[in-house]
């Protein structure tokens, strides 16, 4: 069986080379700056949220969208009525629900950067540190890391943000949030690790004025 699993793999590759070598130079060309640029948004990604918080998320029903060509989504949006959809937190309440919130991108670009102003993401208001943006078609997921601070303590989160654009609204939105450094946190806030799935419960969340 490890002999025919090999050969498979073998002759895969053979076919893979084969196809490659067909290509012109130009086609070539794009599938190099294709797999270069996936792999440079898989690392910048993992330095926003490290791939072991972004699997806790994805277990907890975050769906990531990691192609490299996402949907532009500059613009401001309303997200409610938000409830739990998942939690890593024994003590949470599977029908918690959450403040409105409301959330402008801005400054998307070809590199798959964005950044992100909200309120009562986490806080009354938040801004992200250092933010990606990943996806394809109509689907999407944005990433950030964003401090929380309350009183002397301080939190670093990851948060996702995936859904889907359809026109001038956002659709299907699932947003998650982990605590990734809780070193100045103290008892402030849930424990590094923790983590909650939430879900816009209308599945549309409509387009609203900049602020």
């Amino acid at each position: 069986m490890k002999t025919i699993t090999q050969n498979l793999k073998w002759g895969v590759v053979l076919l893979l080379a084969v196809a490659f070598a067909a290509c012109s130079n130009s086609e070539k060309n794009e599938v190099v700056d294709q797999i270069v640029k996936q792999e440079e948004l898989t690392k910048k990604i993992a330095d926003i949220i490290p791939k072991q918080y972004q699997d806790t998320l994805s277990k907890l029903g975050i769906e990531l969208n990691t192609e490299t060509d996402p949907p532009n989504l500059e613009g401001a949006f309303s997200f409610r009525p938000w409830r739990l959809l998942k939690s890593n937190r024994p003590t949470d309440s599977p029908n918690m629900t959450f403040t409105d919130s409301k959330v402008k991108f801005f400054a998307q670009d070809s590199d798959n950067n964005i950044k992100i102003i909200a309120q009562n993401l986490l806080n009354t208001a938040d801004t992200s540190i250092v933010t990606a943006i990943s996806g394809k078609g109509n689907t999407f997921t944005v990433y950030g890391k964003v401090k929380s601070v309350r009183g002397t303590n301080s939190a670093i989160f990851g948060i996702i943000i995936s859904g889907e654009k359809s026109g001038t609204q956002l659709n299907n939105i699932r947003y998650g949030l982990i605590n990734i450094d809780n070193t100045n946190g103290g008892t402030s806030f849930i424990k590094q690790g923790e983590a909650r799935a939430i879900f816009d419960t209308d599945q549309v969340s409509e387009s609203i004025p900049m602020f």
